[in-house]
Formats: structure tokens, sequence, C-alpha cells
């Protein structure tokens, strides 16, 4: 079997949610290995490392989902052999994040685009990835018990999906959906379909001169709240990490307090 006959059955079976659409933009490259074979793909990826020229990270997503594909083909029974593929070593942790006159420069510009304002807003006082803020949905905010739980128990593949938190509302963020005044649907679009945020974060990009991606936001205030000396395992639960192992590898230096004690220690 070929390996686009592997991909084609694997996007067979996605949902078309945000994700499940990225997914398929890996999969858009990695039909330049269509005419290999499944016994040969552990080498042709070689080549496709050297020739698609982009980061780690990026190879090791699209690689990612040709392992899936495979993984899933494997167990359908489509295929009898499964190759196991080598991914590149992982890139360091990004540490990009908005100072607080960088915040007050992009809510001027969102301030008079709801759903840029919504995004925004939301993801820089809960700290969630953007797939979860745009679909969130108006029964996952509880104002009785003042949480937003960004984990969708209804979703296809729910089990699939990268960690999300549960976020208690803040003072300023309750208000801010109040006032917003929805009951159904999606909060970001304020309808019954989730928004698309591509064209939009673009212009925005553009009007404030800023080069980020929307993860930004979510390093921004994992970032801030270590330098407010909030508990690693506090930032771990809100951020949806796993264990506080992955927060501290990434935002413990951000601490006032990061190896202070032990340096006091040095001297010459």
């Amino acid at each position: 079997m070929k390996i686009n006959e592997v991909l084609d059955i694997y996007t067979g079976h996605l949902p078309n949610t945000i994700s499940e659409r990225r997914a398929l933009i890996a999969v858009k490259h990695l039909r330049a290995l269509g005419n290999k074979g499944i016994r040969n793909v552990a080498e042709a990826i070689q080549g496709y490392i050297t020739k698609r020229n982009v980061s780690a990270g990026t190879i090791n997503r699209e690689v990612g989902v040709l392992q899936t594909a495979l993984r899933y083909a494997f167990k359908r029974g489509n295929i009898d052999y499964l190759p196991v593929l080598q991914k590149l070593p992982s890139p360091p942790p990004r540490s990009q994040f908005l100072t607080e006159e960088d915040v007050a420069i992009l809510l001027s510009e969102t301030k008079d685009n709801p759903i840029m304002d919504r995004f925004v807003r939301i993801a820089l006082m809960t700290g969630q990835r953007r797939e979860a803020i745009l679909t969130l949905r108006w029964d996952q905010v509880d104002f009785r018990a003042n949480l937003i739980d960004f984990n969708d128990h209804t979703a296809r593949l729910a089990h699939r999906m990268k960690g999300r938190g549960v976020v208690p509302m803040s003072t300023t963020l309750r208000a801010f959906l109040v006032g917003l005044g929805g009951v159904s649907g999606y909060v970001v679009s304020g309808t019954d379909k989730p928004t698309q945020l591509g064209q939009r974060w673009a212009r925005l990009m553009k009007h404030t001169k800023f080069k980020i991606t929307p993860h930004v936001l979510r390093h921004t205030v994992a970032t801030q709240l270590a330098q407010k000396s909030v508990p690693m395992t506090q930032i771990a639960r809100i951020l949806g990490h796993k264990n506080s192992q992955i927060t501290e590898r990434v935002y413990a230096k951000f601490s006032p307090d990061f190896c202070k004690e032990a340096v006091e220690h040095l001297c010459v």
C-alpha cells in the first residue's frame, strides 16, 4: 500500500474540527511521499525533511500526523506492517511573551472588532489554547460555580485533544462575559458556528506590527503568573498541563525566586 492510500483512509474518518483541519494541512504536505510504499517510508522521511526546509517543530507535527495515519490503517487491518517514524530532536521551549505595554497596544486594536476582542481578552484572562477558546460554548460557562470548563466532553475524539483547563473566572472576566449576554452557541463567534481566526489574526498583526502567533497569548499568561510567584502547580492546572514538570521546564525561570537561594551560596 502507498502512503497516499493510507492518508486517504485516515482523512476519510476525520471530523470537521479546527484541530483536524490543521491535520489536513499536514496531510497536504505529506502527499509528497504519496508514491512511497509503507515499508520504505522511514527512509523517505529523511528526504522529506530536507526538502521541506521548515522548523523541527513543524516537521515533528507532520511526522506525528503520518504516524497517526499509519496507526489508524494498521488497527483497521488495511496494512499489516506498522513502521515507527523517528522525529527530530524537540526544539527548545519558546519563551516569547507580551509585556503589559504590548497587551495594551493589542487591545487598542481589537476594541472595534468584537470577535477578535472576545478572543484576545478571553485568551489573556484564561491562558487557553486557540482552539479551546474558539470552540468554547456558553454551556461550558458556569456562572453559579464561577468556572469555565474548556474541556469539550461532547466532542468526537475528545480524549485526543490537548490538555485544557478548568479556570475560575476572575471578577474582570466574569463581568466581561456577563456583558456579552450570551446564552447559547459559541462565545467568541456569537453564533452557532465557531469562527475562523487565520485572516482576522493576520490583519491584526499587520495593524499592530507584532509578529506573533495566537499561542503567544498563552505564553504571556503563564509568564505573567510565574513573574508574580504563582505556584507552578496552579499554573499547570490553569493551562491544562498533565503535570507541573512541563510547566516548570518552560516557565519556572520567570519566577522572581528562581534559584535565588541557590546562587546566594556562590562566591569567589
